[in-house]
């Protein structure tokens, strides 16, 4: 390196220097110079030497009048530059502090960079993480407020001001923030998220869909999320609008929103419902049916069903259960569709088209359950199936009755988060955007869960709702009347029709010495159940 470095810095200046020697030594002359009445005669050498000789004086003359002139600004920008590294070094350490969780070491290391720097954008973000490490907000508050006023600082300072009003639960604020910060850096993910999630939970549905577009723009969630989102959003929104009784205009505005959703989401049972619900508010009861048999034969469900069973109307129960019929071929070995078949034949009174669906829908349950018994809800429509041939009271309505109590929850739309149902109204069979408990979005799915009101009796084919605090109290007062030898949920077959199981026998009278039971008085445990069963399904 050094020697290139001589080759070619000081081998071409040589060159020059011996190349005009030679040229003066085989080039003489005199240089005669007359000034103020001297006269100097030399040769043409030592002339071209004196001037390069006078060049430098003047030169390092130049350099040394400079040196004097710009001295006081030297030693200025030399005792700066000692402030900023000795500040630096207060900064560095202070955020070494602030890692190690020396609240105390970082708030004095702030103070010393602060004096020292004056407010820089790190010197302020030092103060803010001191301050939060302290436990004062207030103080990193005010710091991050200043970090916003500077355009190149904004983004932290918001982000600081966002987490803040998030950790002292002032939601609003925290929105504004977030808000704010998105139209700062539109590519902040954590901004858009922040700002989606908060709209989402305030029910401000139409900014959470620019939210989500930005978020998506950001790369906070990729695009098949961020459709299923988006057709959630609409869903929620429709949902929103049918639960309020408005006019025709308002039932079009939830229906273009549910159809909508459909597209971007084909399997989202809660959009079809609404699209269903808006359909059938504005009368179009086929079309309301179709969006059922649409997707009957690869998307099943339960709420669907139910729909359905209202949807196809009638001009008589036997009229819905010929109709539901020609779903039940649609998807003949599914349990879903031998439920509606279940319910359509029990409205119109058709004993023996309902236990043979029923049977099935035994059979399909005792396979795919871990348990190998039928669904409480499977159990219920046993019992009235029971009590519908042989009258109520009979001793197999009884059985499924306890059945009932003892087998696994019914499905529900249950967040995946915290477990808690959901709890939107019929026109999306329970389902909402947030969890009502812990407010995450989109977690609701449809699985076994805690026992819902929202299955309750079936009458005229249609799902009656029961108030929770009524289901409650029935199906605490039937617990009592489990035989504690009676394993849960142990398998139970269907009772066959006409069997003698199923006629009901005397009673017993008291026995000798002990009062007669007086009238209204409580029953035995088995029956007890049974009362407070029967009042639920």
């Amino acid at each position: 390196m050094r020697l290139s470095r001589v080759l070619l810095l000081y081998l071409p200046l040589l060159v020059v220097l011996v190349g005009a020697a030679l040229y003066f030594a085989y080039n003489p002359g005199d240089v005669t110079l007359e000034w103020l009445g001297y006269r100097l005669d030399m040769h043409v050498g030592a002339a071209v030497f004196l001037i390069v000789v006078v060049f430098l004086l003047l030169h390092f003359l130049w350099w040394v009048l400079s040196l004097v002139l710009h001295s006081p600004q030297s030693f200025s920008l030399a005792m700066s530059n000692s402030r900023k590294a000795r500040g630096y070094r207060a900064l560095t350490r202070g955020l070494t502090a602030v890692a190690a969780g020396d609240a105390a070491e970082a708030r004095r290391q702030a103070k010393v960079a602060h004096d020292l720097l004056g407010e820089p954008p790190l010197t302020l973000l030092l103060a803010a993480q001191a301050a939060q490490l302290a436990g004062d907000e207030s103080s990193a508050e005010r710091y991050f407020a200043h970090l916003t006023h500077a355009p190149e600082t904004a983004l932290l300072g918001l982000r600081g001001l966002t987490t803040g009003a998030l950790k002292r639960g002032d939601e609003a604020a925290a929105l504004t923030h977030a808000e704010k910060a998105m139209g700062v850096a539109p590519q902040a993910a954590w901004a858009a998220e922040t700002a989606h999630r908060l709209q989402v939970k305030a029910g401000k549905l139409d900014l959470a869909k620019e939210s989500l577009n930005q978020l998506a723009r950001a790369g906070g969630m990729n695009p098949k999320e961020a459709q299923r989102r988006r057709a959630g959003l609409l869903t929620e929104q429709a949902r929103r609008i049918l639960s309020e009784p408005g006019n025709a205009a308002e039932s079009g505005r939830a229906q273009a929103m549910a159809r909508e959703a459909v597209k971007l989401a084909p399997d989202l049972v809660p959009a079809r419902l609404a699209l269903g619900r808006a359909l059938l508010r504005q009368g179009k009861v086929r079309e309301a049916a179709k969006l059922i048999e649409q997707v009957w034969d690869d998307q099943p469900h339960a709420a669907l069903g139910r729909f359905y069973l209202e949807a196809v109307g009638g001009d008589s129960p036997l009229d819905r259960a010929q109709r539901v019929e020609k779903l039940v071929k649609q998807n003949p070995d599914h349990a879903e569709s031998h439920r509606i078949a279940a319910d359509a034949a029990l409205t119109a009174k058709l004993w023996g088209e309902a236990r043979r669906h029923l049977q099935r829908l035994i059979e399909l349950e005792q396979a795919a359950g871990d348990d190998g018994a039928p669904s409480a809800d499977t159990c219920r429509r046993m019992a009235r199936l029971e009590a519908g041939e042989n009258g109520a009271g009979s001793s197999g309505e009884r059985q499924w009755l306890d059945a009932a109590l003892r087998a696994r929850a019914d499905a529900d739309w249950i967040c995946d988060s915290c477990g808690t149902p959901g709890a939107g109204g019929p026109e999306t069979a329970g389902w909402q955007l947030c969890c009502p408990r812990c407010d995450a979005i989109d977690s609701l799915a449809w699985r076994a869960g805690a026992a819902s009101p929202r299955h309750g009796a079936l009458e005229g084919g249609l799902l009656i709702d029961q108030a929770p605090e009524e289901t409650a109290g029935l199906l605490g007062a039937g617990a009592a009347a489990f035989p504690a030898s009676a394993p849960a949920g142990a398998p139970l077959g269907p009772i066959p029709h006409g069997s003698a199981g199923a006629q009901p026998g005397p009673k017993p009278g008291p026995a000798a010495g002990e009062p007669a039971p007086r009238e209204g008085a409580a029953a035995a445990p088995i029956g007890a159940s049974v009362d407070a069963a029967r009042r639920v399904n």
